[in-house]
């Protein structure tokens, strides 16, 4: 069975241009960048096209300039992390997701009968690591 068609891909193309050329321009000219991303957002909201959460969170809401972590990244201990704009000082507070327990991580099932070792999560045997292939003797 053939994939849906998606809609709007040279739309989408173009907002994934707009942001990778952002990404490329940023070292040598910021104003630059924030063009790219001001035009980006313009585009997305006259197309009515939702961009991706990572997209979002990597642009500033008030000056349409990139955040990049490795830049202004705080965490203390918190279960959030602070990213601040460097060009209006704008703050975004994000929620990260506490780090699993060590406990939690996946152990080696045994599958009787076909003699493969795989991993089990909770949504069934998943391809994790190289749990599909090994044989068991």
């Amino acid at each position: 069975m053939a994939a849906a068609p998606v809609r709007d891909r040279e739309a989408l193309q173009r907002l994934s241009f707009l942001f990778q050329a952002a990404h490329w321009v940023l070292p040598h000219s910021p104003a630059l960048a924030r063009f790219y991303c001001s035009t980006q957002r313009t585009a997305a909201r006259r197309l009515v096209l939702r961009m991706a959460p990572a997209v979002k969170r990597a642009v500033c809401r008030r000056c349409c300039s990139l955040l990049l972590g490795c830049q202004r990244l705080r965490g203390g201990g918190q279960p959030r992390i602070v990213l601040r704009c460097r060009a209006c000082g704008l703050h975004r507070r994000l929620l990260c997701p506490p780090k699993p327990h060590p406990a939690a991580r996946p152990r080696p099932q045994v599958r009787k009968g076909a003699g493969l070792v795989g991993f089990m999560n909770e949504w069934g045997w998943s391809q994790q690591g190289r749990g599909w292939g090994f044989l068991v003797e």
